[in-house]
């Protein structure tokens, strides 16, 4: 069962980025998959963890091409991976004081990546593909 679903529609025509996208997709859907289990609780702590260091790669994947090929909306786009990543930093907080955290995670997750990449990634596909990117 998932909870988030790659669609061909998401792809925005870079195939490493695209692939980063499908993973953060996957690590979602292990969190959901393990909530269903009733063991959610027990994976939390390493599902955030483990996605904190993807989307960090992944954001440095992208903020990389951003410089590379002079995207002109790079600094915004990257402003919105630092909010990101503090509400990533403020669940892995709270993880010790309430660990029944696991649906807001999931929620958050599934609503953030599906958004983000349906407006924020799909707004320079257009631009990469000017490019040869890896």
């Amino acid at each position: 069962m998932k909870i988030a679903v790659w669609k061909p529609e998401l792809s925005v025509s870079v195939k490493s980025i695209d692939e980063d996208h499908q993973k953060l997709f996957d690590l979602i859907n292990q969190l959901f998959e393990a909530m269903a289990k009733g063991k959610g609780k027990e994976i939390i702590g390493s599902a955030i963890e483990e996605l904190e260091k993807y989307t960090i790669f992944h954001f440095n994947r992208e903020e990389t091409y951003f410089r590379v090929t002079n995207y002109a909306m790079g600094a915004e786009h990257s402003r919105e991976h630092q909010i990101f990543k503090q509400k990533v930093a403020e669940f892995k907080n709270n993880l010790s004081s309430n660990s029944s955290i696991a649906p807001d995670v999931l929620t958050f997750l599934r609503d953030w990546l599906l958004n983000h990449i349906a407006k924020s990634d799909k707004a320079y596909e257009e631009h990469f593909k000017k490019f040869t990117l890896a």
